[in-house]
């Protein structure tokens, strides 16, 4: 049965950088990003680690590869970030200026919102914890796992174990990890 899990965020992207929403754009992550998955890899180094999973998004998988070069990474669509549709690679600023509207409704209310060609944030949740179950059912003999995704699977898996937890408080360093201790 799963006893740990290690929650990891993907190393810096340039559109990251920016401060840009990009949730399915699929981008690499920079040179920061190189070192900070390499500082994480040291920190991990100590860990025991059974299985790592990473979402479809080339950005977690290069991440994953620096810091468990010699792992097989599972992949798993369920963990991709958050589709923002037609706010994707913009900026807050030019999403309030091509979508002034839009904007203010989902600031209003950005759980029920649903910005232009955006994926649900209810579908995401679903589909993320959906992805987190399966992997527990299925690798039963794995002690630890890791998964290497993205900020908001990252808080949505945090308020799935921890219903108290505050979605919007969930931090994550980008060469950091938070660990969890699952109950048996």
């Amino acid at each position: 049965m799963v006893k740990k899990i290690y929650l990891i965020r993907h190393g810096e992207t340039d559109l990251n950088k920016k401060r840009a929403f990009y949730g399915s754009l699929d981008v690499p992550i920079n040179e920061t990003g190189i070192k900070q998955a390499t500082h994480l890899r040291e920190k991990m180094a100590e860990k025991k680690v059974d299985a790592v999973f990473t979402s479809g998004l080339k950005r977690a998988q290069m991440t994953a590869d620096i810091v468990f070069p010699d792992k097989s990474k599972k992949l798993e669509v369920g963990f991709n970030e958050k589709g923002f549709g037609l706010w994707e690679g913009l900026v807050a600023d030019e999403i309030e200026a091509a979508f002034p509207k839009e904007w203010q409704a989902w600031l209003n209310a950005p759980f029920d919102y649903i910005p232009p060609e955006a994926e649900a944030f209810l579908t995401f949740k679903k589909r993320v914890i959906e992805a987190f179950k399966g992997i527990l059912e299925d690798y039963k003999q794995a002690d630890d796992i890791a998964i290497v995704s993205h900020l908001g699977v990252i808080r949505v898996l945090i308020t799935y174990l921890d219903p108290k937890q505050d979605f919007w408080s969930v931090e994550i360093a980008q060469d950091g990890y938070l660990e969890w201790t699952l109950e048996e």
